[in-house]
């Protein structure tokens, strides 16, 4: 996988939410725009555990090498 193709492949985000922290599933969309909220699509909603979401990302990059 090159470089571009990690930087573009299903990862998992953490925020903060009420003081605990939080995990989504998600994948920038643009290499020429920056790295922002609306230059990433989103899959799964939040997710309290960080080894689910990263259940996720695995089996979205998977699906994606079909």
């Amino acid at each position: 996988m090159s470089s571009k193709e990690r930087e573009l492949a299903w990862r998992v985000f953490s925020n903060y939410i009420g003081g605990e922290k939080f995990f989504i599933v998600g994948r920038r969309l643009s290499m020429s725009e920056p790295l922002h909220s609306g230059n990433v699509e989103y899959r799964g909603g939040y997710i309290r555990d960080e080894t689910e979401a990263k259940g996720l990302a695995e089996k979205l990059n998977k699906e994606e090498e079909k």
